[in-house]
């Protein structure tokens, strides 16, 4: 299955919204601006694309998982730019998205691995492993969801079983890149800073691009050195609160998202929602294995 994640969350945003087996095209003529030459935001006008696609083929879960993600994509925008109910309300249409995906195609692990994506950067890394837990035991041949369990075990301080999972990853084809890029991490937070500028100088040479599309956040700046890495993944809400004594120590700031109480208690109830949701999904799907948290008292 077509992904825009290799490392956990590897794209940027435009990259993310460019790329899409969606059958969705322009007209001969269509141009990201409007009639009057101003340009429309991409992130937006992909949106609009795949809402219309997926009004012609509601039926169809991998435009359900893209126009998910662009939502996604959206919301963690509308957060950074303290616009709280726009947040709150492209967060539940993703979560809708995806939902939706499930219940058209339960053996598909996207949905959970885009869920398990949103779970990092709501800081619930518990709720983060059973996703992609889930993920695995939907599709075990793909590395896709060992290097995504690998990636939060680190964050987790479980760096054991990180490698392990990382090898398991690399049996099932993970690229070299995304294999080092974790190593990267792990040896960081292992404060062995030798191996991990000596594993990031290796992944660089191997795949620049990469490197710098290795997560959602947008990159400002080129990353083409170690610090620039830690700079990144300190100043990324999705990275470095995970890793903030290795950023401090390194005189990075850490960037936190800033998040209104009202809108904490809004993704308690949309993550209430979402396990009622899922539990009628699979409850007759005992053979999937897939294991959802029992739904809480919304509050």
């Amino acid at each position: 299955m077509k992904r825009c994640t290799g490392i956990l969350l590897a794209a940027l945003v435009l990259a993310c919204v460019g790329a899409s087996s969606a059958p969705v095209s322009r007209q001969p003529g269509d141009s990201a601006a409007g009639p009057s030459g101003i340009s429309r935001d991409p992130i937006d006008e992909r949106a609009a694309e795949l809402e219309s696609a997926v009004r012609s083929d509601p039926s169809y879960p991998q435009l359900r998982d893209d126009l998910g993600r662009v939502y996604y994509l959206r919301a963690r925008r509308a957060l950074d730019e303290g616009r709280f109910a726009d947040y709150q309300a492209d967060l539940g249409r993703a979560l809708d998205e995806w939902i939706e995906s499930a219940r058209l195609n339960p053996e598909s692990p996207s949905p959970h691995t885009w869920m398990g994506i949103v779970a990092v950067y709501q800081g619930d890394l518990k709720r983060a492993l059973r996703s992609f837990q889930n993920a695995r035991r939907l599709e075990p041949r793909s590395w896709v969801a060992y290097t995504n369990l690998a990636q939060t075990l680190i964050y987790d301080d479980q760096l054991s079983a990180a490698r392990r999972y990382l090898m398991k990853g690399q049996r099932r084809g993970a690229p070299p890149v995304v294999i080092e890029l974790n190593e990267v991490l792990a040896a960081w937070r292992q404060g062995d800073m030798v191996e991990a500028r000596d594993v990031f100088r290796s992944a660089y040479a191997l795949n620049p691009e990469e490197v710098n599309t290795w997560d959602e956040a947008p990159v400002d700046d080129p990353i083409e050195s170690f610090h620039d890495f830690m700079a990144y993944c300190c100043e990324n809400p999705a990275c470095g609160p995970y890793l903030e004594d290795e950023c401090r120590e390194m005189q990075l700031s850490v960037a936190r998202r800033q998040v209104a109480d009202e809108t904490l208690l809004q993704e308690l109830r949309l993550e209430m929602d979402r396990r009622r949701r899922l539990r009628e999904i699979y409850r007759n799907r005992k053979d999937l294995k897939v294991e959802i948290a029992e739904p809480e008292a919304t509050p």
